[in-house]
């Protein structure tokens, strides 16, 4: 049986994980071992419940189960992600490695921070003359930031340069938060710094954006730096000078040591690899070639990528319409499979959607909704398997992705993401060997639009399921449970009709309570309406499931049903009788219930008009009721 690696990360920062699992893919392909990817997209501006919904991801694999756990840790701090998985890890033995991040207990393997940070500001001082800086960071109370801090404050102190420490933004590590809140900071200065000395490239990114706005030029008029050297630093101009920390190999290493402790290899601790400075032109230096060539080849795509994106979105909104007319969960399945056997070019060959229980279960009722953890059952909504649809089924939660094959020859990687409404569980996508849909957050957009149109199919449904309703309280009698005279003329009249035209036997009963005014006089309506129930009971449990019985004014009833040759209608008749007797000797009701019966039976061949047949049945029931008056007296 093949071994299992679970690997945990947060997906907004779309190059590091596109470097990152490379490199963990590369070296899990060597020894075909699969990778099991679970990526939330947690963020510092997310509302505690969505926050919440995402969470839950780590709630899905059983850690167990698992040969070995490789945590991304510097994309897992957004929600505390690296405290939540530490506290599981150290209560099952599988071997562990935090990739980034120091984790107490666990086994580490990172890049350092300071390094690479001192070269940069050396550069900058030495070089450029830079004296007065200006801190772009990220969390106050995250280590890394701290640490790429002190390296700064450091390394000015070594040059005898005065720093500032009023001069701090924390962007939290968020280009969006830098460009919405930075443009205040910068019009509140009474002098420029020299340079923007970021804590990370998508900070840094949003600074130059920020500065461009603004009418101040980098790098003449002030400089810029950043720390990752992320792709989108070197296809950006100008080129921006950051550190590097070496991704390229970092990951394939991490996997490669974990290997070595599911092999049996001890704990090895904290393995430390130092960062590097990377100059670019943000700072005011030239690149070589390779790196203008990067940029020109970025900046061929500045066509191409919106032209991209405009073409997914209305791959979005075709699912978004899917589900707009759905009625029952089945009808999701249905919409699914039209949307995506038509066009499956992002979620790829193999991929599903796993609903938890409960959520379905709310489709169709009020229900409480599950926040918490993933129900033992899943049900597989829609997937596709070798670009075929497969039916709708269910799957033990333990499984994780249906018809998974654990001797396959080839090693293979899949990628969960949480479904949600705020915090509530609807249940998970997973592809298999698809990772391109993690750039430019593609996947984020197309998991929030399948959970939305999840979300919206509920609605549906429920509506759908409350129309039903209100429409059966409409052509139902409250006290009894048979039709009313509105259920008479839209149902049970179409039902006739209906066995008529295929020429099918059919049977008009009508029944009548003898006495009624007597009952009701004497012993009150509380007893008339207990009288009216008991026949309603008794016809109900006396004629076949098919028939449709009428209450049809205040004790009379109307029975339809078809005839076919099995039908003894004198013993159906029989069968009220004996079962009125019984209940009325149960309840011991004060008075002698009984009812008179007649029917006629429909001639297939006949043309006689409904109102006929209803006459003859109606003449029949009351030769009835003038013998029991006879018998009465």
């Amino acid at each position: 049986m093949k071994r299992k690696v679970a690997v945990f990360t947060n997906g907004w920062n779309d190059e590091y994980l596109e470097f990152a699992l490379e490199g963990i893919r590369r070296r899990a392909a060597e020894d075909n071992i699969d990778v099991f990817i679970f990526l939330d997209y947690t963020s510092y501006d997310k509302t505690k419940a969505e926050l919440n919904g995402e969470l839950n991801i780590l709630n899905l694999p059983q850690l167990k189960d698992f040969d070995g756990i490789l945590l991304l840790g510097n994309t897992l701090n957004n929600a505390a992600e690296n405290v939540i998985l530490r506290e599981k890890l150290l209560k099952v033995p599988v071997p562990s490695i935090c990739l980034e991040y120091e984790l107490d207990g666990i086994n580490c393997i990172r890049t350092e921070n300071v390094t690479g940070m001192k070269e940069l500001m050396e550069h900058m001082i030495t070089v450029h003359g830079v004296k007065n800086i200006f801190w772009v960071g990220g969390p106050r109370n995250n280590a890394d930031n701290n640490e790429r801090y002190q390296a700064v404050i450091e390394t000015m102190q070594k040059h005898g340069l005065p720093f500032d420490r009023d001069q701090y933004f924390d962007g939290c590590w968020s280009y969006a938060i830098v460009e919405e809140q930075l443009p205040d900071v910068i019009w509140s200065m009474t002098k420029m710094p020299d340079a923007f000395i970021c804590a990370n490239d998508s900070m840094a990114l949003a600074v130059c954006s920020v500065l461009d706005k603004a009418g101040i030029r980098v790098p003449q008029d002030v400089k810029v730096t950043g720390f990752d050297n992320l792709a989108g630093g070197n296809h950006y101009s100008p080129i921006l000078s950051s550190v590097d920390r070496g991704w390229n190999t970092r990951s394939y290493q991490a996997m490669d040591s974990l290997i070595e402790l599911m092999n049996g290899a001890p704990d090895f601790g904290d393995k430390v690899f130092n960062s590097t400075f990377d100059p670019g032109e943000s700072c005011g230096c030239t690149v070589n070639e390779e790196a203008l060539r990067i940029q020109k080849e970025a900046s061929r795509r500045t066509f191409l990528v919106p032209v991209e994106r405009t073409i997914f979105d209305w791959h979005l909104i075709e699912l978004d319409d899917s589900v707009v007319h759905v009625e029952t969960p089945d009808d999701i399945h249905a919409a699914f499979s039209a949307l995506w056997e038509k066009n499956h070019s992002y979620e790829g060959d193999e991929f599903f959607v796993c609903l938890d229980k409960k959520f379905v279960d709310s489709m169709e009722k009020e229900t409480s909704h599950r926040a918490k953890g993933y129900s033992s059952k899943l049900d597989v909504i829609y997937g596709m398997k070798a670009g075929a649809t497969v039916s709708r089924h269910k799957i033990p939660a333990k499984l994780l992705v249906p018809f998974y094959d654990p001797e396959s020859p080839q090693s293979a990687m899949y990628l969960f993401v949480p479904l949600h409404s705020e915090a509530e569980c609807l249940g998970y996508f997973v592809m298999k060997n698809n990772l391109k849909i993690i750039r430019d957050f593609y996947l984020n957009s197309l998991t929030r639009h399948i959970s939305a149109a999840l979300e919206r199919a509920r609605q549906n449904i429920r509506l759908e399921n409350l129309n039903k309703l209100l429409e059966e309280i409409s052509v139902r009698d409250e006290l009894t449970g048979l039709y009313n005279r509105m259920g008479y003329e839209k149902i049970v009249i179409p039902y006739l009709d209906s066995l008529r035209r295929k020429k099918t036997p059919s049977v008009i009963m009508v029944a009548d309570i003898n006495r009624m005014k007597v009952i009701n006089d004497k012993y009150g309506h509380l007893q008339g309406d207990l009288a009216i129930r008991i026949v309603a009971n008794a016809l109900k449990a006396s004629i076949p499931k098919s028939w449709k019985a009428v209450r049809y004014g205040g004790d009379e009833y109307v029975i339809i049903g078809d005839a076919g040759s099995s039908v003894n209608m004198e013993k159906i008749k029989e069968a009220v009788f004996h079962h009125i007797k019984q209940q009325s000797d149960d309840l011991l009701i004060p008075y002698k219930l009984s009812v008179s019966v007649g029917y006629v039976m429909i001639d297939p061949g006949n043309n006689l008009k409904n109102e006929e047949y209803f006459r003859m049945a109606d003449e029949a029931m009351y030769e009835m009721k003038q013998e029991a008056h006879k018998n009465d007296k």
